[in-house]
């Protein structure tokens, strides 16, 4: 009876024989990972509740300048999330002066690339890369603060691994996948974001990706498998059209001018594009 009841398919009993995909324990996992984004969840109001000599434009500044520091590096898109989750976390609990916010970026891709890589630069090569005159021991310094007040809790979950459950009710169609990540990338420069969980603006990129792509039907395993029904992501939705309409700032296009490669699809043309070809549909999705 309750089969009948069910109105989306299980996804994971395929995966029942292979031992990468856990499909044992992979609801169990998710279950997981949705409580503790909560707890990950930084302050969204921390410029005016703890760091009022800092701005937001200065938040969008320093992660435009994270996001090209990452890429130069090829590290693994989970140390970029991670990276700015520790520094948006850290800001919400510690007042910082603003001729330290690069330090503390720093810091926090030094710490998030240690939790995520394999294979990590030194200290010295990231202050390189990043023409910083700061010393390693000032970035040692800060690394020691942020884990403290972190309370060394670095398990952050990030959209990434929203995408990969999502993908699943998606049949891994890899336009459509990098067309969420970019939008999933889009959002880290803008703090109105901060207001939403990952699991969230994961679903509402896959969602905005689809539509975009002529496949508009929120599904019922997409709706079971993101865990988000179509009214739960229209303002979040709402906003990621907002970002891809505003005119790129010459100081924050790293995300947009990453994803206009061809090795990732050229999405970002490819959304502004549609943006500039469908404004009527645009504007039925804005809130």
């Amino acid at each position: 009876e309750k089969a009948r009841e069910q109105d989306w398919d299980d996804l994971d009993a395929e995966d029942e024989f292979d031992p990468i995909m856990v499909s044992e324990y992979v609801n169990d996992i998710f279950v997981y990972l949705r409580e503790k984004e909560l707890t990950t969840k930084p302050d969204p109001e921390y410029i005016d509740n703890m760091n009022q000599e800092l701005s937001w434009k200065m938040r969008t500044s320093l992660v435009d300048w994270i996001i090209q520091l990452h890429y130069a590096f090829k590290f693994c898109l989970e140390t970029l999330y991670l990276t700015i989750n520790i520094v948006d976390r850290f800001l919400s609990v510690r007042p910082v002066p603003s001729a330290h916010l690069p330090l503390v970026g720093i810091a926090a891709l030094f710490i998030a690339a240690k939790y995520e890589e394999i294979i990590v630069p030194s200290v010295e090569q990231i202050l390189k890369a990043a023409n910083n005159c700061n010393t390693p021991e000032e970035v040692f310094i800060v690394e020691r603060c942020i884990l403290r007040e972190l309370e060394f809790d670095l398990n952050y979950p990030s959209p990434l691994n929203f995408l990969r459950r999502i993908s699943k009710a998606d049949d891994y169609e890899m336009f459509g996948r990098t067309l969420s990540k970019f939008f999933m990338e889009l959002s880290l420069l803008n703090n109105e974001f901060l207001n939403y969980l990952p699991s969230q603006i994961t679903a509402a990129s896959m969602y905005l990706s689809r539509i975009m792509l002529d496949r508009p039907e929120w599904t019922p395993n997409l709706r079971h498998y993101s865990g988000y029904n179509e009214d739960e992501l229209r303002e979040c939705v709402s906003l990621l059209i907002q970002s891809l309409a505003s005119p790129p700032k010459k100081w924050c296009r790293s995300v947009l001018d990453k994803y206009a490669l061809p090795k990732f699809g050229k999405v970002s043309l490819f959304a502004r594009q549609w943006l500039k070809r469908n404004i009527e549909k645009a504007e039925d999705l804005l809130v």
